[in-house]
Order: C-alpha cells, then structure tokens, then sequence
C-alpha cells in the first residue's frame, strides 16, 4: 500500500512538471499474489511462471534482466542410456545371500553385474537444464520506488520502478492457450532496450563437462527475430536430438537496428517479445522458419493473449479457495513474509502460502508432471539431476492435484508413465525376470533403472508402479472416468500386479516372501545394507495393487480367472509386525531392528491417502502407526523439520488421516515457517536447495486437515489445526465425485455444502457430537444427527446440499 501511494505521488509529480498526459498505469498489487521489493539475488529468488510446457525465471534487474527460458523436455544427454543389468540371471544368487543375512553382499552383486556389462559407473539420469536466457539490456538510471511481483491468478511475472521520473513496466506470463511465453516492456514515455537470447553462463569448471554433451549452439537476430537452436551429441531414438527456440520481438514504433546477435530498439512505444521453444528430433530439418511462421501469424497484443491464457490458468487456480481469515501478514512483501513466519507463523501467512504453492504446481504441470524443480532450472548441475524421483518426491509433488479439483492435471502423470511403459517392461524382466513393469526410483529421458550402487540399492526396488497405480486409481475414485479407468488407468495396473505374479515366492509358512525388499532409502538400525527382506512398504503396495486391481478389473470386464488369481494373492501377504516399542515396524522380521532418525517414513504408506482396510479394522494397528509417527517426529523436532520436505509432508498427510491435528499443524507450521523462498517457491530442506515436492505436500496435507474421503465416506476437519478458529474453503474435491462447494467454521459450528455428480448415499462424520443441526433439504437426511457425530446424506445428481451444524 505504501509502495502504490509513493508511485501514484511521482506520477502525479511527473504530470506536473512535464505536462505529459499519457501516464501508465502502476501495477495492482495482485488480491492473490506477492509483491517483492528487489531483484533475485540467485535463480532460486527468481519469479516464477510457467504452462506446464514451458517455464520462465524471472531475475527482476532494471537494467541487465535475465529471464531463464525452461522446457519440460530440455534434459542434458550425459550419455546414451544403457539396458538395465541382467540382476535377473543372478537373482537366485541374491536371494541366497540375504537368506543367509548378508545383506550388503546382496547388494554388491547388481554392482558387480554393471561392471561386467560395461556400466563402468553408478549412472545419473539426465539432469534438467535451462535452454537459454533472454536478455535484456535496459539505459542505467536512478531507481526508485521498485518492485517486482507475481499474480497467481494470471500467472504474470511482473516488474516497475521509477527512473529519472518516468515509470518503466515489464510483464511476462507463459500462455495455456498459445504455448506461447509473452513479455511486454512498456512505460509512461518511450521505452529502449537492447535484447538477446543467450546460452546460460557456464561455469568455469563446467566447459569440459557441457562441451562433453553439447555439439554446437546457434544465435541470431534478424528481420524482427531472435533464434537459440542447440544441438546434442548423444542421440538416440525418441529422445530430442536438440532444441530450437525463436522470440518474435515487434516494437510499437522507435528505431530498431542489429548488432551480432542482438536487436537493439530505441525510443519504442511498446516492446512485445512471443517466444516459443519446441524439440528437435531430426536437427538435420530445422525448425526454425515453422517458429517464425507461428509467431507471425499472431495477431493479438498482450491483453488479448492474456485474457485467453488466464480463462484456462486462472480458472484451475481459482477451482479452490482457502480462507483462514486476514490478517496483518498478508499485505507484507514476500521478502518480509518470509522473515516474519521464520519467527512465528500465522493463519494468514499459511493462506498465502497455500496460493503459491498450488501456483508453482498448476505452472509446472502439463507436458510431464513436476520434476524435483518443477519446470524450473537456472543451473547446469541440478541436485539428484532435477528428474523424477519415484519413491516419494513426485508422488508428493502431484499429491493435492485431485482434492484441490484439478484432476485434468494429474493426467500428466498418467502420460509420463505410459510413454516409459516400454522401459518399464524391460526393468521388469531384466531386473527380476517377470512379467509386467518396474518403475525406477529415478528418471528422466527415459524409464530404465540404472542407478544404484550397493549403499544405494535401487535396482532392487520393487514398489514404484504398485505406487504410481495407487495414484492413478485415486483418479477414477475422484472423478468416476470409466472410460479413463479403462483405457490408460486399468492397462497400467494390470501389469504392475502382473509383476508380483512372478515376482513373489512362497516362505515355510505359505505366506509371501518380498525377496529382495527395500524401504526407501532407510537401513535397519541392526544392519549396514539397504537391501532387505520383507520390507513393511512393499507389502503395502502390493496389498493396495491387488485390491484395486480387482475392484477396477470388475469395473472394465476383467476375465474372471484373473481376477481369482489376484484375490488368491491377497491370502497369503505377510502380516505386519508391532516392534517392541509399541510401534508399526518397517521391516517385517524381527531380526532388522528399526531406525527412527530418518527423513522417510515408508512404513507408513497405508495411510498416506485412503486408509487401508487392514489398519481401519484394527484397533491396534492404528495404534501402532501413532506410535510410529511419534518415534518420528522426535528426531524431525530435533532438526526444526529438517531435510527432505517431502517425507514431513506425507507425515502431515498420515497424521492428518489419523486425526491428529497437533502433529498435522505442527508439520504446516514448520513447512510454513522453513521451506518457502523468498519468491514464494519451496525448498527441499529447511531453508536452502529449490526444490517443488513440498509446494503439492504443503496445500495437500492442509486439505487433509479439512476433510478426508472414501466413496461413501466423508469426515469433515479431521485434524483441524488449533490456531485456525475460523475459516473456510471452497471447491475442494472429495473421493466419490463430490465437491464441497462451501466448508466454513468457527467455535460454535460448521456450515458445509455438498454437491454430488451421481445420486448417492454419504456418511458424513462431524468432529465432534452434534448440537444442533438444519439441513436446506430436510428430504436429504436420511438418518443421524443430533447427539451423535454422524449423519447419513442423501445426495442427488448436481442438487447442492447445505447443513448447519451446531456443536
């Protein structure tokens, strides 16, 4: 507010003494956004805005601007990927060695095997990089009154500053609808700038390594355009041989000239820059005259492009609202904010939070799925490569996509893991000789599992596609796609349980044996090997696979004899095992004792969406999950939450679903006090390393809180933080095709208004006894009520249905 009045003053001033008339406009500060006070200090402070195709960082300096240009598929090819390890051919070998407790020999055995293959090395997935920079070359001057800001319901980048009196505006946003990234420059007088599209500076010790992997990089401008095109050295089918990018720069009259490969502009109305960056798989046929075809062909001016792109952008953002009630935190710059919840959180700051995070997610999701930076990079050696890791950071970082009702998104996910099915498959039969699919724990350009070593036992990861399925299945229980379910959903599943199929054996006691077994990425407190027997995990996802697996295949017309098959399996799993600490434990035999001081918390995997039936239907399970929980948190209080966002996350999420709401809110605060930077994106430890995991884990874990759902079950503010005495949400998605379309609180009571896409009927669970309650349509409760904690609600198809409840 001070901000606008101090630009509002000097414009007036402007006015006064220039007699010019025709004065821009400053920037709103956006009703859900940030505003900044200075420019990035480093790419992880930069402004962020992306299509989910597409991403841009936006530094915010005056006068040498650097906006790092991102594509979803840009991944640096270190290599030509080898075929996974033939682990199958000594499979029984390995299996021997963990029955006889050596544990740490088993895992040297895929080391070895990669020796002998060739492997030379523990191999990295492609590491996710940027494609270029745009620069911008800006008259130096006096600054005053700057800011820099972003507008989560448009998905600009914005930034202003005063200079010798005249005010002077940038604006980008990534198009939805044009696939397309637009930046405006713009001002109260005449703007110059000086533009270009650069290679990413290269550290001094990275040439060899850059040079290694890049064959050559090419730069123009000329007849209004500006080209970036860059070209690989390692090929292979399907992957992009390179990338060509063209920027359209069309200047509202001023003088325009060229200089190597920049376009100089002086004394322009406008400057508008249309960018696109497409793959290359045959680089002998370039792209480049298509781009400048695409681009000419644009008519529209900024606003126009806008309005088109924020009807889509705008629209997934806005499909949910959380209101925890205003506070003074809200208007704080976000520098400010995030010093102020540094020393104490509120309900504000969290609100504002919960925006951003969505924000960053709705940006990078479209072409895949959120890799570890989302769609983001302003560096050339990315942490763990920056691509998908499978046994916990992605899964979190899609986790509030189908309550916060954006189902379409999740969608990527389901692309992604069908495009890699081809490798899955080769996972499964070289690793394990099975049928079926093998998802890696990491990823990138490809779904070979090739990264391991023997601290590091990844290859003998068996849980990934029964994980993925989970997610997957959670779509269909959302949204009642049938015919998704059938089509991409079923087909996926079907081989994931075909691997357990061949994969399992039968111990002494009829019982399953989960041979080799492995709990990311914990090592049993007894033992100094990864690798394991009977991890707690992996039987989880087998159970939750076939269990789904037949409710689906029932649904799509499964053969019946493969349906008996799966139900068989379900018979002879592994019971879990209680420890002697009263807690759930993460290996099954007793022999492996178990290591709370440890940042995942995979033994708990049933319950971190629908809590699974075995747990619901044991009083003592559920204890022992509590407990397991609390022997968590001693060590993530001792570290202030400590590394590895995404494992708090999902412990929000568990204590969440077990209506804990000390610890739940305890885990918000932490995440909200420790793991946002100052532009509103999110770290992977308490204070440092960008990273996205957490911005799906942090809105996630706060729906939780407001409501967990079942078909036919719904339990309205579960884990309710204390501090939230009152607010509200709005558009928040239940399992079963439901929408709340209002949930508001206080003290006193709850008002909530369901609306169903299907006739049905839903158990809905208070918080606590009912004192009172009134209902728009008396005919819609069916039974429940006063004195108890629970109603039985008739919903019919599209009619919303609203109760008011007194505690």
């Amino acid at each position: 507010m001070h901000r606008r009045f101090l630009s509002n003053i000097c414009l007036g001033f402007l006015v006064a003494i220039t007699g010019v008339t025709a004065v821009a406009q400053p920037f709103e500060e956006p009703e859900h956004g940030f505003v900044s006070w200075k420019p990035a200090p480093d790419w992880e402070s930069a402004l962020l805005s992306g299509n989910g195709t597409m991403g841009a960082m936006v530094f915010g300096d005056p006068h040498q601007e650097t906006v790092v240009v991102n594509h979803a598929l840009h991944y640096l090819p270190n290599w030509v990927p080898l075929q996974p390890i033939d682990q199958a051919s000594r499979l029984d070998e390995i299996r021997a060695l963990i029955a006889e407790g050596k544990y740490r020999k088993a895992a040297e055995v895929p080391v070895d095997q990669s020796m002998k293959e060739g492997y030379g090395e523990k191999k990295w997935i492609d590491p996710y990089v940027p494609f270029c920079n745009i620069d911008v070359q800006m008259p130096a001057g006096n600054v005053e009154d700057y800011s820099r800001m972003v507008d989560f319901e448009t998905g600009e980048a914005k930034v202003e500053w005063l200079q010798n009196g005249n005010l002077i505006q940038r604006s980008l946003f990534v198009s939805r609808a044009d696939s397309l990234l637009v930046m405006r420059i713009s001002g109260s007088d005449k703007v110059t700038a000086s533009l270009s599209l650069r290679r990413h500076p290269v550290a001094w010790d990275q040439w060899e390594y850059i040079n290694s992997a890049i064959q050559s990089v090419e730069t123009s401008a000329r007849d209004g355009f500006l080209t970036y095109s860059t070209q690989f050295k390692r090929k292979w089918e399907g992957n992009p041989e390179g990338f060509e990018g063209v920027a359209r720069v069309i200047s509202s009259g001023g003088e325009v000239s060229y200089q190597g490969d920049r376009m100089n502009i002086k004394n322009a109305d406008e400057i508008l820059v249309l960018m696109r960056v497409v793959p290359s798989y045959n680089f002998e046929k370039s792209l480049i005259d298509d781009l400048k075809l695409s681009l000419k062909a644009i008519d529209s001016g900024y606003e126009k492009l806008l309005s088109v792109h924020k009807n889509i952008h705008g629209d997934l953002f806005n499909r949910v609202e959380l209101d925890l009630a205003n506070g003074d935190e809200s208007g704080l710059q976000s520098e400010a904010l995030v010093m102020k919840a540094r020393q104490k959180t509120s309900p504000a700051i969290i609100e504002k939070q919960f925006d951003a995070a969505r924000y960053n997610i709705i940006s990078s999701t479209g072409t895949n799925p959120p890799n570890l930076q989302g769609i983001w990079s302003g560096t050339w050696t990315p942490p763990w490569s920056s691509g998908f890791t499978h046994d916990g950071n992605v899964e979190v970082a899609v986790s509030a996509l189908l309550p916060a009702n954006t189902p379409e998104l999740l969608k990527a996910y389901m692309d992604y893991h069908e495009r890699m099915m081809p490798y899955y498959r080769d996972n499964a039969s070289r690793l394990f000789g099975a049928r079926g699919i093998v998802v890696p724990a990491h990823s990138s350009t490809h779904g070979w599992n090739i990264h391991f070593d023997d601290e590091w036992a990844l290859s003998l990861w068996t849980g990934g596609a029964g994980w993925a399925s989970g997610i997957l299945y959670d779509y269909f229980l959302y949204t009642g796609d049938r015919t998704y379910l059938k089509e991409h959903i079923y087909p996926f599943m079907r081989e994931a349980a075909w691997f357990y199929e061949d994969f399992l054996i039968e111990g002494a006691d009829g019982k399953y044996v989960f041979t080799p077994s492995y709990s990311p990425e914990n090592t049993p407190d007894n033992s100094n090997a990864q690798v394991t027997v009977d991890a707690t995990m992996d039987v989880m996802v087998a159970k939750e696979l076939l269990r789904n697996s037949i409710e689906a295949g029932r649904l799509v017309g499964e053969k019946k004899k493969q349906l008996v098959r799966w139900e068989k399996m379900l018979t002879r799993m592994p019971d879990y095992r209680v420890n002697e600490d009263g807690a759930l434990a993460e290996w099954i035999p007793e022999q492996f004792e178990d290591n709370y001081q440890h940042r995942h918390v995979s033994h708990l995997y049933a319950l971190y969406e629908i809590i699974a039936p075995e747990f619901k239907n044991s009083p003592e399970l559920m204890v022992a999950a509590r407990e397991a929980v609390e022997r968590r948190m001693v060590h993530r209080r001792n570290e202030n939450g400590g590394e590895m966002a995404f494992g708090l996350a999902q412990m929000g999420m568990i204590a969440a679903n077990l209506e804990n709401r000390e610890i739940a809110g305890e885990i918000i605060n932490w995440i909200s006090r420790y793991y946002f930077t100052p532009s509103l994106g999110t770290y992977h430890n308490s204070g440092n390393l960008f990273n996205m995991d957490v911005s799906g884990g942090f809105p996630a874990v706060i729906m939780r809180t407001l409501a967990y759902s079942e078909p036919g079950l719904v339990k309205l503010l579960p884990a309710l933080p204390g501090e939230w005495e009152t607010g509200s949400i709005k558009g928040m998605a239940l399992r079963g095709r439901i929408i709340i379309e209002e949930l508001s609180w206080n003290n006193d009571g709850l008002q909530v208004t369901l609306k169903s896409s299907v006739n049905q009927e839903v158990e809905v669970q208070m918080p606590q006894n009912i004192g009172g309650i009134e209902v728009s349509n008396e005919d819609s409760l069916i039974d429940g009520g006063k004195g108890t904690d629970t109603v039985w609600v008739l919903l019919k198809k599209d009619k919303p249905v609203t109760m008011n409840i007194e505690f």
